[in-house]
């Protein structure tokens, strides 16, 4: 008896094509492979000496886009985080200088608590109250960057080595294993991440809402309440990269993380994040981190004038790569038309 044909390549063997659709990082992870192999062929031992580095510099980064990753899933976007990373140091910092706070565990639960709160009403105003995305998130970033510099409120101009505690000052860099804590920060922030978006009811009504918005009303998704808490997650994270920052550098002042947050929605776009909502995963986001930040290493080691080269390539992969999204997301739609025999 003769098999059936199978349609559309869906079984009986591998389908390239279903392959990268399904997993759009892919392309990335090439691109990111050839690029460290390349500057380690023209720069010998420039991996070796390098890798830490790229880890550590990508951490705050990749903490504050695993939050946009949330946002953009719903077709939502936030360009406050930035502010929002600043705001959560200066807030925490000063605390830590009166001592108010002491502990870390007090800092994070301050920086993340700050970072949602903002979240929340970014959030609200953007669902409740109707209000574009860009325009509620804009007028957040002005707003918590106004808020820094002023003595009657945090009683600061910026927070420097002096205001913290040695322990906390040692805290972030300090190693295990031969690795810093920031990155063990980071890892745990994706791990976590990761699980409560794929295999929560939440995490999967965040996807279904950016998928189709009335399909998941129906299903009974709270649509309003979901972009809030989507939102509420990207303040949260970017207030825990503001504690990571201070950490890091020992001091925070206003505009001290400025453009940050195009480099955040970089990653995620790099990494194969749907700016439409409905796709996107987190390990397409830590490939997207680690490439912007081995190219603001890299570029360097190879070019003299290394910021118009670095601000030229990462230009050139996120041109790429919303084109390939957009070409991936169009077989993606055609290939479900054909196997409904539309």
């Amino acid at each position: 008896m003769d098999k059936k044909p199978v349609k559309n390549g869906r079984a009986g063997g591998f389908n390239l094509l279903s392959f990268v659709i399904e997993h759009r990082e892919i392309p990335l992870l090439g691109v990111l492979v050839l690029l460290l192999a390349g500057v380690s062929i023209a720069v010998p031992g420039y991996f070796s000496g390098n890798y830490m580095n790229i880890l550590k510099n990508s951490s705050m980064n990749l903490v504050m886009a695993s939050g946009m990753l949330c946002v953009l899933l719903i077709g939502s976007i936030d360009i406050s985080v930035a502010a929002v990373l600043e705001l959560a140091a200066a807030i925490a910092g000063v605390l830590m200088r009166d001592s108010k706070i002491s502990s870390m565990i007090g800092m994070f639960a301050i920086g993340i608590g700050v970072g949602a709160l903002i979240g929340f009403v970014n959030g609200a105003v953007m669902s409740f109250g109707r209000v574009l995305p860009i325009i509620v998130t804009l007028g957040m970033t002005y707003l918590a960057r106004a808020l820094i510099p002023m003595d009657f409120i945090l009683g600061m101009n910026k927070i420097a080595r002096i205001d913290l505690t040695d322990y906390f000052k040692e805290f972030i860099l300090h190693e295990y294993l031969g690795i810093p804590v920031i990155v063990y920060i980071a890892l745990a922030v994706v791990v976590i991440m990761g699980l409560f978006l794929k295999y929560t009811p939440v995490g999967r009504s965040i996807y279904a809402t950016g998928s189709n918005e009335e399909a998941a009303r129906m299903r009974g998704v709270k649509v309003k309440w979901i972009k809030v808490l989507a939102h509420v997650i990207c303040g949260g994270m970017a207030g825990m990269a503001g504690i990571m920052r201070l950490g890091y550098y020992n001091a925070i002042e206003k505009g001290a993380a400025n453009g940050q947050e195009m480099y955040v929605i970089a990653a995620c776009v790099l990494g194969g994040v749907s700016v439409m909502g409905g796709y996107g995963k987190i390990t397409g986001v830590v490939i997207g981190a680690l490439l912007i930040a081995t190219i603001d290493s890299a570029i360097p080691q190879l070019f003299m004038n290394a910021t118009m080269m670095k601000e030229f390539f990462k230009g050139i992969l996120i041109l790429m790569a919303i084109l390939l999204n957009v070409l991936l997301q169009r077989a993606a739609t055609k290939r479900n038309l054909k196997g409904r025999d539309i």
